[in-house]
C-alpha cells in the first residue's frame, strides 16, 4: 500500500465537532516522534492504546479506551467500517504543533502490515503555513510523497514508510492539529 490520500473525509459539521473538541482541554505537553532528536518536543493527547512500542500488549481494549471519547470513538468506527474494515485499532492520539515545533523522521511501526490514518483536525490552514507531512523513500533518500495539511483530510498510510511532520511557519497563529489511529489486520 502506498500513500492514500481521502479528501473531505467528514461532513463538514461532523469536522467542525472533531475540531472543536481537539481544540478543548487535555494537552500535554513534551511528545517527540524520533527520540534521537532530543529538544524537539510538541503538543499531544492520549486517547487509546500503547504508548510505546514495548507497550504494543497494551493495545488490547483500545477500542473500549476509546469509548471514553465518543466524537474520536465516532470517527475510528467510521474509518474502520468505510475505509478499512477487518483492522483493528492499536493506539489513538492527536499532535499539536504550534510555531517552533517539528518532527524528525521517523517509522509509527516497525512491523509490516501496519498502517495509520492521519486526519488533519485544524479548522482552517494556509499554503504559507507549513506543516505538510512528508514520506520518504524506505532508504531515506528521497521523498515519495507530500500531503498538505488541509483541514477534513484523511490520510492513510503503511506504518513503516518513513515519514516526519515538517515545522510550522512563524506566520501560522494556529495549532497544526492531527488526529492519530494506528491500527493492524485484525487477529
Amino acid at each position: 500500500m502506498s500513500v492514500r490520500v481521502i479528501e473531505n473525509f467528514l461532513a463538514p459539521e461532523s469536522h467542525e465537532q472533531i475540531s472543536a473538541y481537539l481544540r478543548g482541554p487535555g494537552w500535554a505537553y513534551g511528545a517527540y516522534s524520533d527520540s534521537n532528536a532530543p529538544g524537539i518536543r510538541y503538543w499531544y493527547k492520549h486517547f487509546a492504546g500503547m504508548v510505546r512500542r514495548a507497550d504494543e500488549d497494551a493495545s488490547q481494549g483500545a477500542e473500549q479506551q476509546l469509548a471514553a471519547f465518543p466524537p474520536i470513538a465516532a470517527m475510528w468506527a467510521a474509518i474502520r467500517d468505510g475505509i478499512l474494515p477487518g483492522h483493528e485499532l492499536i493506539r489513538s492520539y492527536a499532535n499539536g504543533y504550534p510555531y517552533g515545533a517539528d518532527g524528525g523522521v521517523h517509522l509509527d511501526a516497525d512491523v509490516p502490515g501496519h498502517l495509520t490514518a492521519l486526519y488533519f483536525a485544524h479548522p482552517r490552514w494556509e499554503p504559507n503555513w507549513g506543516g505538510e507531512t512528508v514520506f520518504f523513500d524506505r532508504e531515506q533518500k528521497d521523498v515519495v510523497a507530500t500531503a498538505y495539511a488541509r483541514p477534513n483530510r484523511l490520510v492513510i498510510f503503511p506504518g513503516d514508510l518513513p515519514h516526519v511532520a515538517r515545522g510550522v511557519s512563524r506566520s501560522c497563529e494556529e495549532l497544526r492539529i492531527t488526529l492519530m489511529f494506528k491500527v493492524r489486520e485484525a487477529s
